[in-house]
């Protein structure tokens, strides 16, 4: 998952968050926030990130529960208990060191807006309170007790099916193992100790590693696998070959079996999960398939924040970057309840004819400067969608123009060097060289319009 707007305070690939920065975050979250629940991933240096967080908080007059070592979607969850939540955790898959990741009550990420207020506080920072003024520390045990009893009630029905489950030696494995074993899985577990030196091979851009679980299912037929990111937020699946199925074929696939009544999907996202929600790609469960209303689907800006806000209103499923969001738990992409809907699903069904059975969508994309001013191509664009005969749909300065076999996405991005990206997507290879130059010429006339 992408960390932009959500990894507060200087945390990058090339400033690592430092114990300093965890004492400045407590003071800036007390100015505001009273009972702050405070977990952490088992990583060595989370435990120092915690500490001098936890000391900023106190010293500034607020209260701290402390779950322990848990993970991202187990501190979500709890994040309820006090008035916001911040997950300690490591980001080695991302070239960090550490940082802090900001949760509201309900689990879901902070924004953008939120960050920048508590940034003011590293300008100007508050005087602290008397020393009889200071917080406490609460422990709340049984946080991930709690988390993993939500998600075995919540995931109804029974698996038979043969697991290799990798948990990355984190967190995850205090709750992925145990719901799985629960539901009738018969489960291989890798990597389960808590490992405070443990480094994967190559993991991908999730920080998911698939390396050990890939050979081991091409060794044990019949098996899936699942692979976890140490914090539990992401999954990657594997099928009974040894195929790894794509983060958009995953998600289609539990789509497929919920038949949620609304999504809440970014606008560039596979028209394979759009078809899958519509019902047009068949069902998984019992039910038969439902033509969804079209209010149903909700295309966001392409941000997890745009994503959690449509949550929060009301959308039963969400997805951002390879991240499922399950409502009734909390705002927290959720790996290892996906993993649970998988195993469901598994016991039944083949994955990798359900893999060979969907379309197969080709995408292509482009960058290039927006040479006419952001506000001027925004102008643009909107008198030139509005003369389209095509359908038009829209999510903040981004453009998706739907036609008979494709799409193209038209997306502005503002800051100092505005850029026009252009995507597309379609199932024939020279249906996608057409789309793209369609695209390309509506973005240079709306840009010589001007």
């Amino acid at each position: 998952m992408p960390l932009a707007d959500r990894i507060v305070l200087r945390s990058s690939p090339t400033e690592d968050t430092t114990p300093d920065m965890g004492m400045l975050l407590g003071h800036a979250l007390a100015m505001d926030y009273k009972r702050i629940v405070v977990a952490r991933d088992q990583m060595r240096s989370s435990s120092m990130m915690k500490e001098a967080l936890v000391a900023g908080i106190l010293s500034s007059g607020a209260d701290v529960l402390d779950i322990g070592v848990a993970s991202g979607p187990a501190a979500a969850l709890a994040a309820t208990k006090g008035d916001c939540a911040v997950y300690v955790t490591e980001y080695r898959g991302y070239g960090m060191i550490s940082g802090y990741i900001l949760l509201n009550r309900d689990g879901s990420l902070f924004r953008k807006e939120q960050i920048r207020h508590l940034e003011k506080i590293f300008v100007d920072p508050p005087e602290l309170p008397p020393s009889g003024k200071l917080g406490h520390v609460i422990d709340l045990l049984g946080a991930v007790d709690e988390y993993n009893a939500r998600l075995t009630s919540a995931v109804s029905g029974k698996s038979e099916c043969a697991i290799i489950l990798d948990c990355g030696c984190g967190p995850v494995s205090a709750s992925a193992p145990v719901v799985l074993n629960e539901m009738g899985a018969d489960v291989l577990t890798l990597n389960a100790q808590y490992d405070l030196d443990f480094k994967s091979e190559a993991m991908d851009e999730t920080g998911v590693d698939i390396t050990d679980t890939e050979r081991l299912v091409g060794c044990n037929m019949g098996s899936i696998g699942i692979c976890m990111n140490k914090i539990g937020t992401m999954m990657a699946l594997l099928d009974e070959k040894g195929n790894r199925l794509t983060p958009e074929q995953l998600f289609a696939t539990i789509v497929m079996y919920l038949m949620p009544s609304s999504i809440a999907v970014p606008i560039d996202i596979s028209s394979l999960v759009i078809e899958a929600y519509d019902g047009k790609l068949g069902t998984l469960s019992d039910a038969p398939p439902t033509k969804h209303d079209a209010q149903g689907l909700v295309l966001t800006p392409n941000n997890i924040g745009s994503v959690c806000e449509s949550m929060a209103s009301g959308s039963e499923l969400g997805y951002y970057d390879g991240g499922i969001i399950f409502g009734g738990t909390s705002m927290m992409p959720d790996g290892i309840r996906a993993a649970m809907v998988i195993a469901t699903i598994a016991g039944s069904h083949s994955l990798n004819r359900l893999a060979a059975s969907f379309p197969d969508y080709r995408r292509d994309s482009r960058e290039v400067e927006c040479t006419c001013g952001p506000d001027a191509f925004v102008r643009a664009m909107e008198s030139a969608v509005e003369d389209m005969e095509n359908p038009v749909l829209t999510a903040g300065e981004a453009w998706r123009v739907e036609l008979e076999e494709g799409w193209y996405l038209i997306s502005l991005t503002r800051g100092p060097n505005p850029t026009v990206r252009i995507d597309a997507e379609s199932a024939d290879r020279a249906y996608l060289i057409g789309l793209m130059e369609v695209a390309e010429d509506l973005v240079s006339d709306c840009m010589k319009s001007q």
